[in-house]
Formats: C-alpha cells, structure tokens, sequence
C-alpha cells in the first residue's frame, strides 16, 4: 500500500499557497469585469458623457495585471520552497 505524501510539510508554504490562491480568487472577476468596463467607458467617451468610466477601467485593469502577478508569484514561492 502507498502512503501518501503531503504536498506541504511546511505549514508556512501551505499559508503562502492560500494567500496566492486568495489573490487569484479575487483576481478572477476583475479579469473579466475591467474588459467590459473598459467598453462601456469607451462607448460613453464616444457619446460625450465623460471619461471617468474608462479610467475606472483602466485602474481595474492595472489592478487585476498586478494581482495576478502577485498570486503567481506566491504560488511559485511556496511550490519552491527551500
């Protein structure tokens, strides 16, 4: 019989893994929200109704660039863990 082996002995690893798949969890509608935001302020931009949609969108995009980021970088960190 095979024992099985647990992924993280390491109970700070596993803390970093949860933090790095909380900012995915939290990154995953924004990746799809600012795209459409981003839309609707264009086409509001087009009817002259201003522009502070499009910089709303534009701020969520930068936002949801750097949260991935950030998530990726702490799954690799705790999955490498020395």
């Amino acid at each position: 019989m095979k024992r099985k082996e647990k992924i993280f002995s390491d109970p700070q690893a596993k803390s970093v893994f949860q933090k790095g798949m909380k900012y995915l969890g939290i990154s995953l509608p924004l990746l799809f929200a600012s795209p459409i935001v981003v839309t609707i302020g264009f086409k509001m931009l087009r009817r002259d109704q201003g522009y502070w949609l499009l910089v709303l969108g534009c701020f969520l995009t930068v936002l949801t660039i750097v949260l991935v980021s950030q998530a990726f970088r702490l799954i690799l960190k705790s999955l490498f863990a020395r």
